[in-house]
């Protein structure tokens, strides 16, 4: 299949929460930088809608942002809450690895960010059947993501950071950005040039999955039919 290629036009308005998202971890108080980032991760799906003149149903941006969490996991948070904020606080102490993990999440973020973007303009999300379906395709082209050019890109990004706690808080409250904020959008715009035919590879891997479970959907309805007209009671001869 060939890779359609488009100019990537860098859209800060599509970015900006994902960016911020990823770089929440930076903030050095613990379990405040995990609220910045659900924060921000949350606002995306809507945020990058509105910027494509549309708005997405409750139910389809609850699919977008929904985590595996099972029964256990939910008797276990109280644990894993308490491991978090060792694990937050360790991390101010030994500040080198909050880089590793911020840079990892922010490539993360702007991959969500694309691919949302791709979505919406596609019309995958217009219907509450299909976006169930994007939704799950956009979940596994985010968990298989490897370095990408995206990762060079974010350790500079997260290199040049200085007092996000602050950025993010005006952002949230007066759509105001300041230096650090207007650096990052400047550093983004000029690599997003460099960038369309990686872009182009994401979103056709996108499409290869959305399409592979539309396939299986219908395999999956074609055979539930034919179990059906087996089971069903023949007419009487009476």
């Amino acid at each position: 299949m060939e890779t359609e290629l488009r100019d990537e036009k860098f859209d800060w308005a599509i970015y900006v929460d994902a960016t911020l998202a990823g770089l929440a971890l930076l903030i050095p108080i613990p379990l405040v930088d995990l609220l910045f980032e659900w924060i921000f991760k949350r606002r995306m799906p809507q945020a990058i809608a509105r910027r494509n003149g549309r708005t997405l149903p409750s139910e389809t941006v609850r699919q977008i942002n929904s985590s595996q969490f099972s029964c256990l996991g939910c008797l276990l948070w109280p644990l894993e809450l308490i491991w978090l904020l060792l694990k937050r606080t360790y991390r101010t102490i030994l500040y080198f690895l909050t880089v590793k993990e911020a840079t990892d999440k922010l490539s993360f973020y702007w991959h969500r960010a694309y691919l949302l973007d791709k979505m919406i303009e596609r019309g995958d999300l217009d219907h509450q059947e299909g976006a169930a379906l994007a939704a799950q395709a956009l979940h596994q082209v985010l968990d298989e993501l490897t370095t990408s050019p995206l990762t060079q890109l974010a350790q500079e990004v997260v290199a040049n950071v200085r007092h996000i706690l602050r950025s993010s808080w005006r952002w949230l409250r007066r759509k105001q950005e300041d230096e650090m904020m207007a650096r990052t959008r400047s550093q983004m715009a000029l690599a997003w040039r460099d960038l369309s035919t990686y872009f182009a590879q994401v979103g056709a891997q996108y499409e290869q999955k959305l399409d592979q479970l539309h396939i299986a959907r219908l395999q999956e309805s074609m055979v539930m039919t034919d179990a059906r007209a087996d089971t069903a009671v023949p007419p009487s001869n009476e």
